[in-house]
């Protein structure tokens, strides 16, 4: 044939690296008649553009060449093997070559198929309750989550553990935290759980949902996308007392208002309930309603009469009298009354009217010395005629030691005589001697009630209660 085998020759425009394998080069033809090479030229650009033929066997190529007639016969001789040659082995190199890389890249496509499935690990994965499988060449669940674009947050819950090494089946769940605005009876508060749906949520968080009002269905997803505004209103048992009466209420309220009005009791500005309309209502609360009245009234009042006091030394230390009487007087008053409930809580004077003037009364208050009667007068017998009622007011009454002893003494009796032997005389039964032993003269009887108790607080004060025989008797000293 006249080739010669070489390694890594260049062929046509360029070298191929043959890596290894054996080429085969013509050896040099005699030179192509213009014809020849016109006819190859255009071979070669019908090939470059035209749609691959199905491959046709090299001696129907050769017989498909267009006759040269002008060429010598010779020289078509020695060149059919060379035209065959050449056109032969570049067309077996292609579509060896064409067979071989389908099959590389169909046994890859086979191999790296079955790699992935042999190799990787499968698990059944679930997000806030919506389940799916993977399949990851990861080894811990923190590998399966970051294959799927699952970022953990803080507050989300992961089971089992990020750093748990992976088997095949296993299952991950993935419960992403999830913020609420929680409104319950009123009160709101801001919650975070990790809860999937509105009822497990509520269960979650200790809250019985049944016979509740909630804004939202129990089964109603969560998403952690935005803050969830929740209300719930629970079913309770409040007692409402209003207008003598007590009324259960049993309802689902969130307020003392709407308590107030599930019992049909209405409430206006002037009343007093015991919590604010608008406050959170609990279960087994009392609330009461009283309700408020004011009214007008018109009464008739004593007007005490003033006392005006006077010092004097025309009496002992400590002995009053009445200078000059005075007397109470009266006046019309209109009131405006406030009741709670029919009880009431306030009284203002609104106008008054008077019907008779208040006299003021002199009281004379004495300054003697009781153990000097020459620093003090002694009061006229003025008094002598004072009544008994009188003489009792001036002892000081039925609890003063001075009323005890003139009633067992002379029963308030100012010219009592002692019967039993005549030595005895007035309120206190004074002796001549002792009478006169206090600044006193004549007989006692005579003297006036006023001064006979005057020269008795003397004897006292230097004596003391044993000058009566009737002050063991009573209980005095």
């Amino acid at each position: 044939m006249g080739l010669r085998m070489r390694q890594g020759e260049s062929a046509g425009d360029g070298v191929l690296p043959t890596h290894g394998i054996v080429t085969a080069t013509p050896v040099e033809s005699p030179p192509l008649t213009r014809r020849e090479a016109l006819a190859r030229e255009r071979a070669a650009q019908a090939a470059s553009t035209a749609i691959p033929a199905p491959e046709v066997p090299v001696a129907e190529q050769a017989e498909a060449i267009p006759p040269r007639p002008t060429a010598d016969p010779a020289t078509l001789t020695a060149l059919s093997p060379a035209v065959t040659a050449e056109k032969k082995k570049p067309r077996s190199r292609v579509r060896t070559a064409q067979i071989v890389g389908q099959a590389v890249v169909i046994t890859a496509l086979v191999a790296g198929t079955g790699a992935f499935v042999g190799l990787s690990t499968p698990v059944d994965l679930t997000v806030d309750g919506e389940g799916s499988t993977s399949r990851t060449f990861g080894s811990t669940v923190a590998d399966v989550l970051a294959s799927e674009g699952i970022e953990v947050e803080r507050g989300d819950e992961v089971s089992p553990g990020l750093d748990t090494p992976l088997s095949r089946g296993m299952d991950i769940t993935v419960s992403t935290s999830k913020d609420l605005t929680l409104s319950l009876d009123g009160i709101e508060s801001e919650q975070t759980t990790t809860a999937h749906t509105v009822g497990q949520a509520l269960a979650d968080m200790g809250i019985d949902a049944r016979g509740a009002t909630v804004s939202m269905g129990l089964d109603a997803a969560l998403t952690d996308e935005a803050a969830t505004a929740l209300s719930v209103v629970t079913p309770k048992t409040v007692t409402v007392r209003a207008d003598g009466e007590t009324i259960p209420v049993e309802a689902t309220a969130a307020s003392v208002g709407e308590v107030l009005e599930h019992a049909g009791v209405e409430v206006s500005d002037t009343d007093f309930v015991t919590a604010p309309l608008g406050a959170p209502v609990v279960s087994g609360q009392n609330i009461d309603v009283m309700r408020t009245e004011t009214t007008t009234e018109e009464v008739e009042e004593t007007i005490k009469k003033k006392v005006e006091k006077k010092k004097t030394d025309s009496l002992v230390e400590g002995e009053t009298k009445v200078e000059k009487k005075g007397k109470d007087g009266k006046r019309t008053v209109v009131y405006e009354v406030g009741t709670l409930d029919g009880e009431e809580l306030t009284r203002v004077e609104k106008s008054e009217e008077i019907l008779e003037e208040p006299v003021t009364e002199v009281v004379l208050v004495g300054t003697g010395d009781p153990n000097d009667p020459d620093s003090y007068e002694v009061p006229s017998d003025s008094g002598s005629t004072m009544t008994t009622e009188e003489i009792k007011e001036m002892l000081g009454g039925p609890s003063s030691p001075w009323y005890k002893i003139a009633k067992c003494e002379s029963e308030f009796n100012p010219k009592a005589v002692n019967r039993q032997n005549n030595k005895y005389f007035g309120l206190f039964q004074f002796g001549i001697p002792t009478w006169q032993g206090v600044g006193g003269s004549g007989n006692p009887a005579d003297a006036s009630p006023q001064e006979q108790f005057q020269r008795a607080k003397v004897l006292q004060e230097r004596y003391g209660w044993s000058q009566w025989e009737c002050a063991g008797m009573v209980g005095v000293g």
